[in-house]
């Protein structure tokens, strides 16, 4: 089957291309979220008393850094 050569998905009789910032979009906030709450987790596990805001925003950095360093575009 042929793929598309824009959004490299398979090209059916039907195919229309998802717009490609919504994917990276997408993408970048699920990383985002997904490594700040990896953060707040392990600040919670360091510091049990304070409410784990700082490690949420370090690790949506974190995240959002690493997201932008690893991408493949």
């Amino acid at each position: 089957m042929a793929t598309c050569p824009r959004c490299l998905g398979p090209l059916s009789e039907g195919h229309r291309c998802h717009p490609i910032w919504i994917n990276r979009l997408n993408r970048q906030l699920w990383a985002t979220l997904v490594i700040g709450l990896l953060g707040a987790f392990v600040q919670m596990l360091v510091i049990p008393d304070h409410l784990p805001v700082m490690g949420f925003v370090v690790g949506g950095l974190l995240g959002f850094g690493l997201n932008e360093a690893i991408r493949p575009e």
